[in-house]
């Protein structure tokens, strides 16, 4: 595990860095052209591919001077835009390209499927969030935070932000708007009734204290050691931070008319107006023409009023980090995210109009990606990290008969020995990935036992089950519910979680066992409506937890399984955090799951307690078959345009890896 510094030497010293040693050849020669990770031209870094400006300079022997991309330069003449050693932070965060220094222009085309489905993967195109995952998945490096350190016990960080960094409109970034996320967002009983899992530690919530304009420190009342990993993997969409200057008019503590306009808006209150323009989940803050308003530290902001079928993005002019020529980032003048289904999204890709794409394409679509390269002028990676489908049955559902029946550990059981995973693997993914269960990834304490649990494909056993459970077979073949109804589920499934063929080869294996099942395509906002209020009867919404995310986000592995679609247990949940006081008790395997998390927060990551944490939740997991799962291992097709420049070589493709963020798309660029 890595909790701080680690010292990384970038390739490149060689005989003239010996020489320039000797006094036989000044340094600052050796980077007299950029400085990439291909070529580093003598520059070592302390983080990977990243080091701060005063260290550079120091190597360089000479300062840097700041050069801006030309799209800024009538702003800047006109004088409605400060030059561009003003607008950057006093200490910029200074980049190592990876293969040269690049071209400032052009607009970087990405598709999703709707405003608020499979957005993640554009978000992370310009995300800026305090640490970053380096592209080795290993090491936490700096970002819009210059330094940290921890306590001896992980239970206090002390944060130290970059002099003069500044929001896109040109405020000051600085302590009082992460104070101002914490104490009055966060833990504000009107916008959060109960705060949220990640800030709250030991069974209490987040102190936050700022020390300074750029230093301040969080203190929890348990050791916190995931924090990090948290800030730099699934919870990097989620900045922890917010601009206090916007914010203000819309608070009821910073402005006592704040109810009053915010009815004059039609809200309700001041809480449901300010929920209109902030959101945890930092895409949706870009869905209505105040996000044109609304400044950020991204390297992109909203440049023009959203609509069903496009948004775009253009530059941050204040964004913080440069390359080793002192070139401003990003490169990239805009971004531009379409709305399309997803066979728009093939089509879209084999006519050449994306230049980089993962989320949602679909392994079924591989060969016709790949057939089509050359056409399309585009080439596809296939890095891992995605796998076949996953679903949990709704055991809190409102309909108390589905309830006992989804309830019923011998029914998921069965659900689980019906499918064919061998076909499913063929049919739909070309042999490419190995039947496994809905375990974590990457961590020590799952077995090659736990993966297989549940896993062999055996009607007969299923069939023997659901006889037991007293589900009998009708004259029609289809068993019947306790109360004489046939026994049909509702599969109201969004293919930004599971194919249509997916769902139709999961349907006739389940019919083959006496199951019948309705299916019904909707969108994925009406999937998680449904799986909130407790009416569905199959959820689809989770993604499998690496390692990362298990140390930082162990919640993932536990009822609801994620917050912004739950696959059931919302009830007892609500139950867990208010005491007893709300939803409903959870079952007694339930009730010792958030034991362990909340214990397993507290302990160091690779410990021995933490290996007997892990093992126990797995087994409880599986035991009570609360996620099935299906086909592992499977690469995801990622198309990048041939045109698209310093783009290294994914190692994953995730959600639970932020996406594109850990390989540096500020730094991407186009050769012509």
């Amino acid at each position: 595990m890595v909790f701080g510094p680690s010292k990384v030497t970038v390739k490149g010293l060689g005989m003239a860095l010996a020489l320039a040693g000797c006094g036989l050849l000044p340094l600052e020669l050796l980077a007299s052209e950029c400085p990439t990770v291909s070529d580093a031209k003598g520059i070592s870094t302390s983080w990977p591919e990243q080091l701060e400006l005063a260290d550079y300079q120091k190597q360089l022997g000479k300062d840097v001077t700041f050069s801006e991309n030309p799209l800024f330069a009538p702003k800047v003449a006109g004088g409605s835009l400060p030059p561009v050693e003003q607008r950057l932070p006093e200490e910029p965060l200074v980049v190592m390209p990876y293969d040269e220094c690049g071209k400032y222009g052009g607009t970087l085309r990405g598709l999703s499927k709707e405003a608020e489905s499979g957005t993640s993967e554009i978000l992370s195109w310009r995300q800026a969030n305090l640490v970053r995952m380096a592209d080795d998945l290993h090491t936490i490096v700096p970002n819009v935070a210059e330094s940290w350190e921890w306590n001896s016990d992980y239970s206090e960080i002390t944060f130290n932000l970059r002099k003069g960094h500044k929001w896109s409109d040109g405020a000051p970034f600085t302590a009082d708007d992460v104070v101002f996320y914490i104490d009055d967002i966060i833990k504000n009983k009107e916008l959060h009734e109960t705060v949220p899992p990640e800030w709250m530690i030991g069974g209490k919530p987040v102190e936050v204290e700022k020390i300074d304009d750029l230093t301040f420190k969080w203190k929890f009342a348990a050791p916190y050691p995931g924090l990090l990993y948290f800030l730099a993997t699934g919870g990097s969409f989620f900045e922890p931070f917010a601009p206090k200057h916007h914010y203000m008019p819309y608070h009821i503590t910073y402005n006592p008319k704040a109810d009053e306009d915010a009815k004059g808006t039609g809200a309700e209150g001041w809480a449901q107006r300010f929920n209109q323009i902030w959101s945890k989940w930092k895409d949706a803050e870009t869905l209505t023409a105040h996000a044109l308003t609304h400044p950020t530290l991204e390297s992109h902001i909203l440049e023009l009023e959203p609509n069903t079928q496009r948004r775009v993005f253009v530059a941050n002019p204040y964004y913080f980090k440069i390359d080793t020529a002192g070139h401003q980032l990003p490169y990239i003048d805009r971004h531009e995210e379409r709305f399309l289904a997803s066979d728009l999204m093939v089509l879209a890709v084999l006519n050449g109009e994306v230049d980089e794409k993962a989320q949602g394409l679909g392994l079924e679509n591989f060969s016709v990606f790949k057939e089509n390269e050359a056409k399309g002028g585009y080439h596809l990676q296939m890095p891992p990290g995605q796998n076949g489908n996953y679903m949990a049955f709704n055991i809190t559902h409102k309909d108390p008969v589905l309830r006992q029946v989804y309830g019923d550990v011998r029914f998921r059981k069965a659900m689980s020995l019906a499918i064919n995973r061998d076909e499913l693997n063929e049919v739909l993914w070309f042999g490419l990935g190995h039947p496994a269960q809905a375990t974590p990834l990457g961590v020590r304490f799952v077995t090659d036992e736990d993966r297989q649990y549940m896993m062999s494909y055996d009607p007969k056993q299923a069939a023997t089950l659901l006889d037991d459970m007293g589900l009998k077979v009708g004259s029609d073949g289809v068993r019947q519910r306790p109360d004489g109804k046939p026994m049909t589920i509702l599969w109201e499934y969004s293919t930004q979680f599971g194919s249509a063929n997916f769902v139709q080869l999961l349907r006739d294996y389940w019919k083959a066992v006496g199951i019948d099942v309705t299916l019904k395509e909707v969108t994925s906002q009406v999937t998680r409506e449904k799986a909130f209020a407790g009416e569905s009867d199959i959820n689809m919404e989770w993604d499998v937890p690496f390692e990362p995310n298990m140390i930082s986000q162990i919640e993932l592995y536990t009822p609801p399984y994620g917050d912004i679609g739950p696959l059931f247990g919302v009830p007892w949940q609500d139950w867990i955090n208010s005491n007893g006081a709300k939803g409903e008790e959870p079952p007694a395997w339930a009730k010792r799951l958030y034991e362990l998390a909340a214990e397993w927060k507290t302990v160091l990551p690779g410990s021995d307690r933490s290996m007997e944490i892990g093992r126990e939740m797995v087994r409880l997991n599986l035991d009570n078959m609360t996620i099935i799962g299906t086909v592992g291992d499977l690469p995801g097709p990622t198309v990048i345009s041939d045109r698209l420049a310093n783009v290294t070589e994914w190692k994953v493709q995730n959600f639970n890896y932020a996406r594109t963020y850990p390989f540096r798309p500020d730094q991407w660029y186009f050769k012509e």
